[in-house]
């Protein structure tokens, strides 16, 4: 693993973050089109957000934050709840904004109450047994988010991984860390004589423009406060709340696997989850979506081998630039589906074999009656319950999605059967 980059040249630099750039951009803008929040203000507070993570964790953890799905049915379910109560459609995304914000307020309440509890205690509710797998089941249900954007042009697609998979085994040095953007080049290429790139938006987006936006800020809620929808947005999203957190500590046990680096030890979960706390604060605040560690920027940097922190910082300087140039946005999003789905999916199969190398990391004990259980069941719910149930399961007024459901039947296995000591260093 390369952990500083700072004897790189500029433009290597550059292009390490302009990958990270191209890993998370369809995620950011995703979820604010799907509940109606304006794109630059998502782009803006996603830099802002990685930003503030960095600076509360010492700039030490190689973590971009970024637009989350985690919490997205709930969201939307908040939005629909708040139009049909008559509001305006502007203080309806303030509420969802506002859900957000409480998110944030659970994460630093958690993290305070975690300050008491041993680290020893932590590891033996997440073991790298029940983390490795629901790592993998994350992988999994990504990778069909990928191929769905692979599908809008199969040459495209299959042109851009042949390209990073042939980088990678081929080249050394330069070009095997810049295999991602060899892959987008060729895909790129591939999709122009194809005829299935699209720039006709790059023509007609102004050239320079601020993101901001003060219609959807939280606390607008109090312009048209409704005690009642106040009410069921709270207890909407607490529950989402200790599932993203739960997300969350994935997360930086898959950074910390994948670098070699135990972050839980050098940094603390209490620390990091109030970092991402405060950055889902500033965030939800101004009106963009709650934020989360994006696990693409992970399997990109198992993909690599750069996990040097200062170039997500980087990549989120990029970000924010690119929300005050609406044309520069669209020549980003004018890169075809397929090229991203390419792209992603490959950064996903690293993210498997993350969630493997850490289910691994017990040795003989991943071969345990006890530890294939909870890999088969995890593994099982997830792709169950999103083949067999659209997804997700309706219960009261939040949707678990199948990553959800996965991740609790993986802590109800992990406590209910006996354990033997696992070390998960």
């Amino acid at each position: 693993m390369i952990h500083n980059t700072s004897q790189m040249p500029s433009l290597i630099r550059f292009g390490l973050a302009f990958q990270h750039l191209l890993a998370v951009f369809a995620g950011t803008i995703f979820v604010p089109v799907v509940l109606g929040l304006p794109i630059p203000i998502a782009l803006f507070f996603s830099g802002i957000a990685t930003l503030v993570f960095h600076y509360f964790t010492s700039g030490k953890i190689p973590l971009y934050l970024s637009s989350s799905f985690t919490v997205l049915a709930g969201m939307a379910f908040i939005r629909q709840s708040c139009v049909s109560k008559g509001m305006a459609d502007d203080i309806a995304l303030c509420y969802t904004c506002f859900g957000a914000f409480v998110i944030g307020v659970v994460y630093l309440v958690v993290a305070q109450i975690l300050r008491f509890v041993s680290r020893h205690h932590i590891t033996r509710l997440f073991p790298p047994v029940l983390t490795g797998s629901f790592i993998m089941a994350l992988g999994i249900d990504m990778l069909f988010s990928a191929t769905y954007s692979i599908k809008t042009d199969w040459i495209t697609g299959i042109a851009t991984i042949a390209a990073i998979v042939l980088t990678q085994m081929l080249c050394k040095g330069f070009w095997q860390i810049m295999s991602i953007n060899a892959g987008i080049l060729v895909g790129i290429v591939v999709s122009y004589f194809s005829g299935s790139i699209n720039l006709e938006g790059i023509l007609d987006a102004t050239s320079l423009s601020q993101p901001f936006n003060d219609n959807y800020m939280a606390f607008r809620i109090l312009e048209d406060f409704d005690l009642e929808m106040f009410i069921a947005t709270v207890l909407t999203v607490i529950p989402l709340a200790l599932i993203a957190i739960g997300e969350h500590i994935s997360d930086m046990l898959a950074i910390s696997r994948t670098t070699g680096k135990d972050y839980l030890r050098v940094m603390g979960l209490p620390r990091t989850m109030s970092a991402n706390g405060l950055a889902i604060l500033v965030a939800s605040v101004f009106g963009a979506p709650k934020t989360t560690a994006y696990t693409q920027t992970t399997g990109l940097i198992q993909l690599n081998r750069v996990c040097d922190p200062y170039i997500l910082r980087y990549t989120a300087l990029l970000m924010i630039l690119l929300s005050f140039s609406p044309k520069v946005a669209a020549l980003v999003g004018a890169i075809p589906m397929a090229v991203i789905g390419g792209i992603t999916l490959v950064m996903y199969c690293m993210v498997i074999l993350v969630g493997w190398r850490t289910i691994g990391s017990v040795g003989n004990e991943r071969f345990s009656v006890r530890s294939i259980v909870i890999v088969v069941a995890v593994l099982g719910v997830a792709l169950g319950i999103k083949f067999f149930c659209n997804g997700g399961i309706q219960v009261g007024n939040t949707t678990l999605t199948s990553l959800t459901l996965a991740f609790i039947a993986g802590i109800l296995l992990n406590l209910i059967i006996p354990q033997k000591h696992e070390n998960a260093d």
